[in-house]
Parts: C-alpha cells; structure tokens; sequence
C-alpha cells in the first residue's frame, strides 16, 4: 500500500509519519484517552511498525548510546522487561528523536523564512506609501503650474500625467502588500503553534507501550469494538 501524507488520507493505515507530520501524531500520542476502537489501535500500531522499519539506525556514537541507554532505564522504570519489547520501543524512540530533531529544524527555517518576507513586505509597503506620496506632490505643483501657465507645454502636461499614473500604481500596490502581510502573519502563527520544542518521553513511552500491547495497566482498557453499524473512529482532528 502506497504511503501518503496525513493531509491527503482518511484511513490512518495509509499515513505516511514524516517530519512535516510529526506534530500531529505526537500530539495525538500524547493526547489520546482509552480506549478506543480496535481498528484505530491496529492501524496505529501498522503505521508506528511501518515507521521503525523504514528509517535507518543513526551512526554509532557516545551520545546515541547514552540517549539509548537513558531510554532503556525509563522503559524499565515502567515495568517492561521483555527484552525484544524494549529494544522495539528503543527504536522507534530513536526514531521519533530523529523525526523531532528534523521537525524543529524545519520549523525554525520556516519562521526565518517568514520573518523576512514580513520584514521585506514592511520595507515595500512603506515605501510604496513614501514614493507615492512624493509622486502626488510632484503631480499636485505639476498641475498647479499647468493651470497658472496661460499657454503649458507639453513637457508640463507630461509630467502631471506620468507622476499622477506614478502615484496611483504605488498607492495600488498597498492592498496586495496588506493581503501578503495577513498572510505571512497567518503562516508564521501556524508554523509557531504545530511545533514541538520538547518531547515528553515519559509520556511517549507510556502511551506507544499500551498502544503496541507491551504494557498492561489493572483497569485501564486500551481499546474496544466498534458499535453494530461497524462505525470506526477515523483520525480526522489529524487534518
């Protein structure tokens, strides 16, 4: 089955957990309250597999090991000993530090990004506003001196309508700027409100540990069936 963004899919099983989604399946993760439907679990639980399998293990070094190893403490901490459980929650974890890790380097390219179009919009508008206040004064003692004229030349003539057309196309130019600016402030919002500066680990590895069956808590259910009608709950606050 072809993987496919979450902006461009109902079905949580063709989800495709990249950086640019990342926000939205953490801050469900995080955010979910069992039980929910059993379908909803399963196809968690292919798009969190499919995403441990299909990113690379990251280069040996000092510092993966002891984020590993602090890992592995905390996963313990929850009372999961089985070793295969936990080195499969180690693994995704380190996929999901890889994920965040890119997620925030994207984010914070957008906000520069947007920052100077918001900083090179202000320097446009204000300088529309300035030259074309300049033009209409220009035009304003163009026209003046074609009327005092008793016989204006053309030179004078020609100035009046060039600073007068110069004018109107600066002032015109104000309404696109004032769109582009809502604009820019929009996407900055957007873009400062879906990022995840830190990840809650302890919460991360409570949920992922019910969600995948590695954990069992006395009188919490983590899932249940679907009513007659066979209704299942799509992720659609994922959109």
């Amino acid at each position: 089955m072809t993987k496919r963004s979450l902006a461009n899919s109902e079905n949580l099983a063709e989800y495709s957990l990249t950086a640019g989604t990342f926000p939205a399946f953490y801050n469900k993760i995080t955010s979910i309250r069992f039980p929910i439907a059993v379908e909803e679990v399963l196809d968690l639980r292919s798009l969190i597999n499919h995403t441990a399998e299909s990113f690379e293990e990251p280069a040996d070094s000092l510092q993966n090991r002891e984020f590993q190893d602090s890992l592995l403490a905390a996963i313990h901490s929850f009372g999961i000993e089985n070793r295969h459980h936990s080195e499969r929650l180690v693994r995704l974890l380190t996929v999901v530090r890889g994920l965040h890790y890119q997620h925030v380097l994207d984010s914070r390219d957008a906000e520069q990004r947007l920052r100077t179009a918001q900083s090179d919009n202000r320097k446009a508008r204000s300088c529309s506003v300035r030259y074309g206040t300049y033009a209409l004064l220009v035009m304003a003692a163009c026209a003046v001196g074609w009327f005092v004229m008793q016989q204006p030349g053309w030179p004078i003539r020609l100035l009046t309508l060039s600073f007068s057309i110069l004018a109107l196309d600066y002032f015109h130019s104000l309404p696109k700027l004032d769109r582009e600016r809502d604009r820019y402030t929009k996407e900055l919002n957007d873009v400062l409100r879906m990022r995840v500066d830190s990840l809650n680990w302890r919460t991360l590895i409570h949920k992922l540990s019910l969600i995948l069956g590695y954990k069992q808590i006395k009188g919490i259910e983590v899932f249940r069936h679907n009513d007659e009608r066979g209704s299942v709950r799509r992720w659609r606050s994922l959109h």
